[in-house]
Protein backbone atom coordinates (compact mmCIF):
# COMPACT_ATOMS: atom_id res chain seq x y z
CA UNK A 1 0.00 0.00 0.00
CA UNK A 2 1.83 2.97 -0.91
CA UNK A 3 2.07 5.85 1.91
CA UNK A 4 3.10 8.88 0.25
CA UNK A 5 0.34 10.57 1.65
CA UNK A 6 0.93 9.79 4.95
CA UNK A 7 4.54 11.00 5.06
CA UNK A 8 3.15 14.12 3.64
CA UNK A 9 1.09 13.96 7.22
CA UNK A 10 4.21 13.56 8.88
CA UNK A 11 6.44 16.35 7.14
CA UNK A 12 3.50 18.80 7.46
CA UNK A 13 3.62 18.13 11.03
CA UNK A 14 7.50 17.87 11.15
CA UNK A 15 7.49 21.68 9.09
CA UNK A 16 4.38 23.03 11.35
CA UNK A 17 6.76 21.92 14.73
CA UNK A 18 10.07 23.73 12.77
CA UNK A 19 8.28 26.90 11.85
CA UNK A 20 6.40 27.46 15.28
CA UNK A 21 10.10 27.24 16.50
CA UNK A 22 12.28 28.95 14.46
CA UNK A 23 8.87 32.37 13.89
CA UNK A 24 7.77 33.92 16.88
CA UNK A 25 4.20 33.97 16.73
CA UNK A 26 1.55 35.69 19.22
CA UNK A 27 -0.80 32.77 21.26
CA UNK A 28 -3.57 33.40 17.65
CA UNK A 29 -0.61 33.29 14.82
CA UNK A 30 0.35 29.88 17.07
CA UNK A 31 -2.75 28.54 16.54
CA UNK A 32 -3.66 29.27 13.29
CA UNK A 33 -0.68 27.48 11.90
CA UNK A 34 -1.34 24.16 14.22
CA UNK A 35 -4.81 24.05 13.37
CA UNK A 36 -4.40 24.28 9.44
CA UNK A 37 -1.39 21.75 9.76
CA UNK A 38 -4.06 19.44 11.94
CA UNK A 39 -6.25 20.32 9.06
CA UNK A 40 -4.39 19.38 6.05
CA UNK A 41 -3.54 16.25 8.65
CA UNK A 42 -7.01 15.32 8.54
CA UNK A 43 -7.49 16.08 5.03
CA UNK A 44 -4.14 13.71 3.87
CA UNK A 45 -5.16 10.83 5.75
CA UNK A 46 -9.25 11.00 4.71
CA UNK A 47 -7.78 11.07 0.82
CA UNK A 48 -5.13 7.97 1.64
CA UNK A 49 -8.88 6.14 3.57
CA UNK A 50 -10.35 7.07 0.01
CA UNK A 51 -7.43 5.88 -2.62
CA UNK A 52 -6.96 2.65 -0.49
CA UNK A 53 -10.63 1.57 0.64
CA UNK A 54 -10.42 -1.17 -1.27
CA UNK A 55 -7.50 -2.31 0.93
CA UNK A 56 -7.24 -3.30 4.31
CA UNK A 57 -6.06 -0.61 6.57
CA UNK A 58 -6.27 -0.34 10.04
CA UNK A 59 -8.67 1.70 12.20
CA UNK A 60 -5.73 3.88 13.93
CA UNK A 61 -5.34 5.92 10.99
CA UNK A 62 -8.86 6.57 10.58
CA UNK A 63 -8.96 7.78 14.50
CA UNK A 64 -5.82 9.45 13.68
CA UNK A 65 -7.44 11.37 10.76
CA UNK A 66 -11.12 12.17 13.19
CA UNK A 67 -8.50 13.63 15.91
CA UNK A 68 -6.23 15.42 13.89
CA UNK A 69 -9.46 17.02 12.27
CA UNK A 70 -11.22 17.71 15.12
CA UNK A 71 -8.54 19.59 16.99
CA UNK A 72 -7.53 21.78 13.68
CA UNK A 73 -11.59 22.58 13.01
CA UNK A 74 -11.40 23.93 16.88
CA UNK A 75 -8.31 25.73 16.77
CA UNK A 76 -8.69 27.04 13.56
CA UNK A 77 -12.44 28.02 14.23
CA UNK A 78 -12.15 29.50 17.67
CA UNK A 79 -12.13 32.98 17.61
CA UNK A 80 -9.57 33.87 20.47
CA UNK A 81 -7.16 31.65 21.18
CA UNK A 82 -6.77 32.10 24.96
CA UNK A 83 -3.73 29.83 26.09
CA UNK A 84 -5.32 27.64 28.49
CA UNK A 85 -7.89 26.41 25.94
CA UNK A 86 -4.70 26.26 23.05
CA UNK A 87 -3.18 23.77 25.17
CA UNK A 88 -5.80 21.35 26.37
CA UNK A 89 -6.80 21.31 22.48
CA UNK A 90 -3.07 20.40 21.86
CA UNK A 91 -2.56 18.23 25.19
CA UNK A 92 -5.36 15.96 23.76
CA UNK A 93 -4.26 15.66 20.73
CA UNK A 94 -0.91 14.60 21.84
CA UNK A 95 -2.23 12.45 24.78
CA UNK A 96 -4.68 10.82 21.86
CA UNK A 97 -1.44 9.82 19.51
CA UNK A 98 0.66 8.57 22.56
CA UNK A 99 -2.67 5.87 23.19
CA UNK A 100 -2.51 5.06 20.05
CA UNK A 101 0.92 4.40 20.02
CA UNK A 102 0.99 2.77 22.96
CA UNK A 103 -1.82 0.67 22.11
CA UNK A 104 -0.06 -0.08 19.07
CA UNK A 105 2.98 -1.61 20.67
CA UNK A 106 1.42 -3.15 23.44
CA UNK A 107 -1.47 -4.61 22.21
CA UNK A 108 -0.92 -5.44 18.45
CA UNK A 109 0.55 -8.42 17.18
CA UNK A 110 2.06 -6.98 13.92
CA UNK A 111 4.29 -4.60 16.15
CA UNK A 112 6.29 -6.77 17.78
CA UNK A 113 9.29 -6.05 16.45
CA UNK A 114 8.94 -2.25 17.01
CA UNK A 115 7.65 -2.57 20.21
CA UNK A 116 10.01 -1.32 22.35
CA UNK A 117 9.68 2.02 19.79
CA UNK A 118 5.84 1.97 19.79
CA UNK A 119 5.82 2.14 23.46
CA UNK A 120 8.54 4.60 24.07
CA UNK A 121 7.22 7.11 21.72
CA UNK A 122 3.87 6.63 23.30
CA UNK A 123 4.91 7.07 27.09
CA UNK A 124 6.57 10.43 26.23
CA UNK A 125 3.95 12.09 23.96
CA UNK A 126 1.54 10.86 26.95
CA UNK A 127 3.75 12.63 29.22
CA UNK A 128 4.31 15.57 27.00
CA UNK A 129 0.44 15.67 26.70
CA UNK A 130 0.18 15.94 30.92
CA UNK A 131 2.75 18.06 30.76
CA UNK A 132 0.99 20.85 28.30
CA UNK A 133 -2.37 20.22 30.34
CA UNK A 134 -0.40 21.50 33.92
CA UNK A 135 1.51 24.02 32.14
CA UNK A 136 1.61 27.65 34.02
CA UNK A 137 -0.39 30.53 32.48
CA UNK A 138 2.57 32.91 33.14
CA UNK A 139 5.13 30.51 31.25
CA UNK A 140 2.61 29.56 28.47
CA UNK A 141 5.59 30.92 25.89
CA UNK A 142 7.57 27.92 27.10
CA UNK A 143 4.56 25.87 25.94
CA UNK A 144 4.56 26.57 22.37
CA UNK A 145 8.20 25.19 22.16
CA UNK A 146 6.74 22.08 24.10
CA UNK A 147 4.35 21.87 21.47
CA UNK A 148 6.73 22.34 18.45
CA UNK A 149 8.79 19.90 19.84
CA UNK A 150 6.27 17.64 20.07
CA UNK A 151 5.45 17.58 16.44
CA UNK A 152 8.68 16.93 15.55
CA UNK A 153 9.11 13.89 17.74
CA UNK A 154 5.70 12.40 16.62
CA UNK A 155 6.56 13.12 12.89
CA UNK A 156 9.67 12.10 12.97
CA UNK A 157 8.79 8.81 14.68
CA UNK A 158 5.86 8.49 11.89
CA UNK A 159 8.80 8.71 9.34
CA UNK A 160 11.16 6.57 10.97
CA UNK A 161 8.66 3.53 11.60
CA UNK A 162 7.55 3.90 7.82
CA UNK A 163 11.35 3.70 6.68
CA UNK A 164 11.79 0.73 9.20
CA UNK A 165 8.54 -1.80 8.50
CA UNK A 166 8.26 -0.26 4.59
CA UNK A 167 4.48 -0.18 5.31
CA UNK A 168 1.85 1.96 6.92
CA UNK A 169 3.21 2.92 10.62
CA UNK A 170 0.27 0.50 12.22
Amino acid sequence: MPTSLRKARSIILIACGLLSISVTFSHEGFAMLVGISFVVSAVLTGLFIFLNFDKKTDQKVLMEGMVDGFAGLVLFTYPQAIDPFLLIDISFWTLFMGALYLGAGLLDTNNKKHMWFYSLVGIILTVLGFVLLNYEPSQVKSAFYVAAFILISYGLSNLYLMYKKKSDIY
